[in-house]
């Protein structure tokens, strides 16, 4: 009995020590700089680390009043609100069609992965070039057909939407991989035994496919929906920011006060970071209270 004590003590240690350094990197690379945040935004401080004072919460109440910051707010939240479902509901339908593996679905599933593993630099140029009213194959062929002078960057009502089109693109094939996987792993049988029932290919759909594959769903949504609320590359590459703001994200905004604009303000910069890390902390707390918490109830039912 003792011995079984101790080898279970040993066991635990050992995998305590397997999981300390990642444990270390999080620390260091998440709850550091969190903090570090925290305190930063109770400061006057810019980026040089000059003229430090202690604010108070003068840098919050600065925000409740920053229309800019709630126009990126806003901007933030409808690319998260339209790109995360469009990533989900492409990827899952790709996926269900390409999960067999047979060798053409293998070649397929690595052409459609291969955007996300290339730069997003690169990619934002590319498709700035692509889209340039002035030499870009597409508005050119658009011309061709009487439908010219449509600049995607430029219009204020298309430049975000075709942001979210081009991020969905570059970033379903890592949803998909994940989704296939598990659809891999549903138990054939249940496909079989469906297939006696006299169910169709949507039912099975619905009622096997998704609940056996829901907790993957959910995974993917919440890592899209943080991942979205923290969007900067693409934007910041293709419009930055514009036209006149309407693509500009929170990030944006964070880098343009602390790094870009005088006075570089980083103090302010941090206080604008906490409101960040709160939006995207309540929305995930949301998501996974009131939707995944009630579909686990559901299918125990």
């Amino acid at each position: 009995m003792v011995k079984k004590k101790k080898a279970n003590i040993g066991t635990q240690r050992s995998a305590y020590l397997f999981i300390l350094p990642s444990a270390i990197i999080l620390a260091v690379f998440v709850f550091v700089p969190l903090i570090a945040s925290f305190i930063i935004s109770l400061l006057n401080i810019d980026v040089f680390m000059r003229n430090v004072s202690f604010a108070g919460l003068a840098n919050f109440k600065k925000l409740i009043t920053d229309t800019r910051a709630f126009n990126d707010t806003f901007n933030t939240i409808y690319f998260t609100v339209l790109e995360v479902p469009l990533q989900i509901i492409t990827a899952l339908i790709i996926s269900t069609f390409v999960a067999n593996n047979t060798r053409l679905n293998q070649i397929f599933r690595t052409i459609f992965y291969l955007p996300f593993i290339c730069s997003l630099t690169a990619i934002g140029i590319v498709f700035s070039m692509l889209l340039d009213p002035n030499m870009g194959w597409l508005p050119y062929l658009l011309n061709m057909v009487g439908l010219g002078g449509i600049a995607f960057l430029k219009d204020a009502y298309l430049a975000m939407p075709t942001l979210i089109v081009i991020s969905v693109w570059k970033n379903f094939g890592y949803t998909m991989t994940l989704l296939t996987a598990a659809i891999i792993d549903v138990p054939g049988y249940l496909y079989e035994a469906a297939e006696i029932d006299g169910a169709g290919y949507w039912k099975k759909f619905m009622k096997i496919t998704v609940p056996g594959i829901w907790p993957t769903i959910c995974f993917c949504i919440v890592t899209n929906i943080i991942a979205s609320l923290q969007t900067f590359d693409l934007p910041y590459i293709m419009t930055k920011g514009g036209p006149d703001f309407h693509t500009e994200t929170i990030v944006q905004y964070i880098y343009d006060r602390g790094f870009r604009t005088a006075p570089y303000s980083l103090g302010y910069a941090s206080a604008i970071s906490v409101y960040l890390f709160l939006i995207i902390a309540i929305i995930t707390f949301i998501f996974r209270k009131f939707i995944l918490n009630r579909r686990e109830e559901a299918n125990a039912w």
